[in-house]
Formats: C-alpha cells, sequence, structure tokens
C-alpha cells in the first residue's frame, strides 16, 4: 500500500448520463466515459486519481456484465494515465430528496427485515475484489461512501451507529478475505470530525475525509470560519501521524452556482489541504444527472453546485485554479 497519499490530485466522477449510480451502471456507455475522461485530462493535466462509485445493486442484475463494466472503466482510465479508487457502497443521502441510492437501514440493521442484504453484500464484495486482488491500478478501495449519515448521535441512534459499524467490520472481513493485501478506507462526512477517524480505525488502512469548506455567499470570506477549517484540517492530520497512517482527501471543494464564488472555495480549500501536504479528490469532475451535479435547467438543483466541467463540456470559469496545485 502506498504510505503517502500526498501525490494524488484526483476528481470523482459519475458518468453524465444517469441520475443514480445504478443507472449510470446499467447503463454503461464506454465511449462516453473515455470522452468524459478525456476532457478532464485535458482541462487538468496533473489530474492522476479518480474515485469511482460502484452499485451493488446494478451487479446483482448482472454480476458478469458488472464486472466487465467496471475492468472497462479501470482499463481506460489506466490508458490515460489515471489510477483508481473504487468505492463500493454509498451512505450519503442528499437532503433534498435528488437521492443517488446506495444502502438503507433495513440492508443491514434487522436480519429479519426482508431486505437484509449482508450475506449477499459480502458476497458482491468478495467477488468483485477478488478479482482484482493485486491489481496496481487499483490503489484503493473505499469500503463506504459517508456512513452514519446523522446529524447528532442519541442513544437510539447509537443502537443504529453499532449495526452500521458491524456491517462495515463484515464488508472489512469479506474484502481482507478475498485480497489479504489489498489496502482499504472509509470515506466519513466532515460533520463527524476526529470521532470519524476513531470510529473506522480499526477497519482503515489508511484515512479518507471529506473536509468541505461550508459556506455561502455571505460568510466565504470570514476569517474565523477559515481559521475553524485550517484547525480541522490540522486535527486531522496530527490524529492519523498519531497513528500512523497515511491521509487523504476523498471529496472535497463545497460548490457554488457561481463560477466566481466556487472557483474561490476551490482556491482557499486546496492551499489549506496542500499546506498539510494532503492529497485531494474534489467533487466532482463533469456535469451529470446526479445530485449536486447539474443546475435547475435539468432538474431542480439540490444542496449545491459542484462539477467543473459544464454540460457542454466547457470548463467552468476560473476552475482551472485547479492547477495551480
Amino acid at each position: 500500500m502506498k504510505s503517502d497519499f500526498s501525490d494524488v490530485r484526483g476528481f470523482n466522477y459519475q458518468l453524465s448520463t444517469g441520475s443514480t449510480s445504478l443507472e449510470n451502471w446499467l447503463y454503461y456507455d464506454p465511449t462516453i466515459y473515455e470522452l468524459e475522461l478525456r476532457r478532464g485530462k485535458e482541462y487538468f493535466p496533473g489530474w492522476n486519481t479518480i474515485r469511482l462509485w460502484l452499485s451493488w445493486d446494478a451487479y446483482f442484475r448482472r454480476p458478469a456484465v458488472f464486472k466487465e463494466r467496471f475492468e472497462s472503466m479501470v482499463s481506460i482510465a489506466d490508458r490515460l494515465g489515471l489510477k483508481t479508487i473504487a468505492c463500493l457502497f454509498n451512505r450519503w443521502h442528499d437532503v433534498s430528496g435528488f437521492d443517488n441510492g446506495g444502502v438503507y437501514l433495513d440492508n443491514f440493521l434487522f436480519p429479519q427485515a426482508w431486505a437484509y442484504y449482508v450475506p449477499l453484500y459480502e458476497s458482491y464484495v468478495s467477488d468483485v475484489v477478488g478479482a482484482h486482488g493485486g491489481d496496481e491500478r487499483i490503489v484503493l478501495w473505499d469500503i463506504c461512501n459517508e456512513p452514519w449519515p446523522y446529524n447528532e448521535f442519541t442513544e437510539p441512534i447509537m443502537g443504529v451507529w453499532q449495526a452500521e459499524f458491524d456491517w462495515l467490520t463484515r464488508m472489512h472481513k469479506a474484502l481482507k478475505a478475498a485480497a489479504p493485501d489489498t489496502p482499504v478506507c472509509v470515506s466519513v462526512h466532515n460533520y463527524l470530525g476526529l470521532d470519524g477517524l476513531r470510529w473506522v480505525d480499526p477497519i482503515s488502512d489508511a484515512f479518507s475525509i471529506h473536509p468541505y469548506y461550508m459556506c455561502t455567499s455571505d460568510n466565504l470570506y470570514d476569517p474565523k470560519r477559515r481559521a475553524k477549517y485550517d484547525q480541522h484540517i490540522r486535527e486531522y492530520v496530527e490524529y492519523a501521524r498519531s497513528v500512523g497512517k497515511p491521509l487523504l482527501a476523498t471529496e472535497t471543494c463545497w460548490g457554488a452556482e457561481t463560477d466566481e464564488e466556487r472557483a474561490e472555495i476551490i482556491r482557499f480549500t486546496l492551499e489549506t489541504l496542500t499546506k498539510y501536504n494532503l492529497g485531494f479528490i474534489p467533487h466532482a469532475l463533469h456535469y451529470g444527472a446526479t445530485a449536486d451535479l447539474h443546475t435547475d435547467d435539468d432538474s431542480f438543483m439540490g444542496e449545491t453546485y459542484l462539477p467543473f466541467i459544464n454540460k457542454d463540456g466547457s470548463l467552468r470559469a476560473g476552475h482551472e485554479v485547479y492547477n495551480n496545485y
């Protein structure tokens, strides 16, 4: 495993054509996939890592086809000089209702539930990861994107927390059984802070964080808010160093409707991350139909607006600032 991810210059990517991960995998078009990745390489020559969101439900519909498509994605990325971080599950569900899909409570909370899928998830992990044991094109397997998607952790929620941790632990065990030397992380969301790292430490070879500088037009330049963000990153770095594990920002760079404000968010965020020698993977490369990657011309916007590349394939104004870092 890489002992240091400071050289990572990445992007999260989902095909522009689907509104959920399931759609993107069921209707995968390698021509569009390569076209959009090539656009990224044109605008961002130093881009070297892609974070892909997999779809367990697409796998169960057609396992062999899913694995062929995954191999196609990894191979195309490799030809373009991109390493892959593969995210197996998703627990982020958009606050505006424009949901990307993924895993829900019934899927892991109670074995009595009709949709309790944990044993099926184990077979999915074993099959997909096992087929790529030792694959140097894949630098990291991300067990889950943003588990524990809650604003508070009261006593009832902590019971759910334990069930979620148990599920993640079983996925970790299945992954390591399939490919013992494969490096693993779990991407924790911004609100968990250091607790998130402590929680996933037993099932992580590296730490994966999502340090968004959450702001609006009114407080974008607020010095106290910026100082707090800097402190937030410093605490992450110090904790990771204390337990001897590498640290990587696998989502970052909050969105904005105006290109000018978004470019300033990117500048400040990446300036802070590189100050602490952290690699970064902003969300997201390209305009698309999934949550937060389109304007209200195509659907209601959702919480924010995050793509670097516009629908017509042009670069959003000012977003070349990425290349400075």
